[in-house]
């Protein structure tokens, strides 16, 4: 057991890593994390506390990134198969069953609070900024082709995206800024 800055229960001894397990766990995070980003992360701060700076671990929202073979995965924030009541998802699947994106937002006032990608990839830069100035899902949508990774090689679903909102929140369309109609946005 570890507190935020890896301090074990023997004055002077570290953990960091897969075998690390924060007692009380980070806010937002479980108390084992078990990707190669995090290990990084809790090396670098712990470094520094070692080398005089004591430095807590505020890694952020959770992210993992994963491939498997030619499947391209990520998830950003906190986004449970079975959302609890408080929570909604707008989520597209390509028709070939290979690609998909999950939007959760809370239902009071629609922040996002997480993305679950299969198939697509969006820079984990403009995903994570977004869950930490808690965005809604409007300017998510609106805003969505900053997050593409690669638009010059990759397909874009960011029109899908948007059709699913307008079917969602029709109460609450998201105009062009040129009045040409919602699609205008992604042309």
């Amino acid at each position: 057991m570890i507190n935020e800055y890896f301090e074990t229960n023997i004055p002077g001894v570290y953990a960091i890593g897969d075998c690390a397990q924060f007692d009380p766990p980070i806010a937002g995070r479980k108390p084992v994390e078990q990707v190669w980003y995090t290990g990084r992360m809790h090396g670098e701060a712990v470094a520094k506390t070692i080398c005089g700076q004591r430095t807590a671990y505020r890694p952020g929202p959770w992210f993992n990134s994963a491939k498997f073979f030619d499947m391209e995965y990520q998830v950003y924030g906190d986004i449970n198969a079975k959302p609890d009541d408080t929570v909604d998802c707008l989520y597209w699947q390509h028709e070939d069953g290979q690609k998909s994106i999950r939007i959760a937002y809370e239902k009071a006032g629609g922040t996002v609070v997480g993305f679950n990608l299969m198939g697509i990839r969006y820079r984990h830069e403009v995903c994570d900024q977004w869950l930490r100035q808690g965005t809604s899902i409007k300017e998510v949508i609106k805003n969505l082709k900053k997050a593409n990774f690669d638009p010059e090689f990759f397909d874009r679903h960011e029109k899908q995206l948007l059709e699913l909102y307008h079917e969602k929140f029709s109460h609450d369309p998201i105009e062009s800024k040129h009045n040409h109609g919602f699609l205008a946005l992604f042309n």
